[in-house]
């Protein structure tokens, strides 16, 4: 019943967005009680903090191999992976700034991971400019800002097709990857763009 209930406050949040979702109408969804609802999940707060460790213990699974030569496919495995979770969880994403304010718990787990994330992102970066396939960092180039950059992008990617919704503009319509390729193909060295085309020959391009 857990997963069947956490299944459809999903949905709801997805449809109409976490603030107008109320236990009451989960609970009406699936067919059962307001009480039986709060002997699983005793509110929302309690609800939402298992449906986000559980996309944080997915986004663990997002790792790069060890003690093997890491290619920019890896990169966009892993971002390719990052842009599905928000798919399935496109409430929190959408409703991101909300959520944060309103469930304290969340908002402090979500900062500690996003700044693991940029230590990462980090380690990334020095192994593709230590392997060729990066310009070294200089006056110029700050790694640290293309990392918040990507992190910016990738994070708000759903939501800003909501604010810039006319169909007359395209820019923000296709495929986050697009988007970031868009801002680290600057920065790749001779090698680096060579693999990048060979990468583009055999992964299928997302709409």
């Amino acid at each position: 019943m857990k997963n069947k209930i956490k299944l459809t406050a999903i949905e709801l949040f997805n449809q109409q967005g976490i603030s107008t979702v109320s236990m009451k109408q989960i609970a009406d969804s699936i067919g059962i009680s307001a009480g039986n609802l709060r002997y699983h999940y005793k509110d929302k707060a309690a609800l939402l903090e298992v449906i986000y460790n559980e996309m944080y213990n997915e986004t663990l699974n997002y790792i790069l191999p060890k003690n093997s030569y890491i290619t920019l496919f890896h990169f966009e495995e892993m971002m390719l992976k990052f842009d599905n979770l928000q798919e399935r969880y496109l409430f929190f994403f959408s409703d991101v700034v909300h959520i944060l304010k309103t469930y304290t718990t969340i908002s402090k787990a979500y900062q500690v991971s996003n700044l693991v994330r940029f230590k990462e992102g980090r380690k990334l970066i020095d192994y593709y400019i230590e392997s060729g396939r990066l310009k070294p960092e200089n006056d110029y180039i700050d790694y640290d800002k293309v990392i918040y950059s990507i992190w910016m992008i990738s994070t708000f990617w759903q939501s800003q097709k909501q604010v810039i919704a006319s169909k007359k503009y395209k820019v923000n319509k296709g495929h986050s990857m697009q988007m970031l390729w868009n801002i680290l193909m600057p920065y790749l060295t001779d090698k680096g763009m060579n693999e990048y085309l060979e990468l583009k020959k055999f992964v299928p391009q997302k709409k």
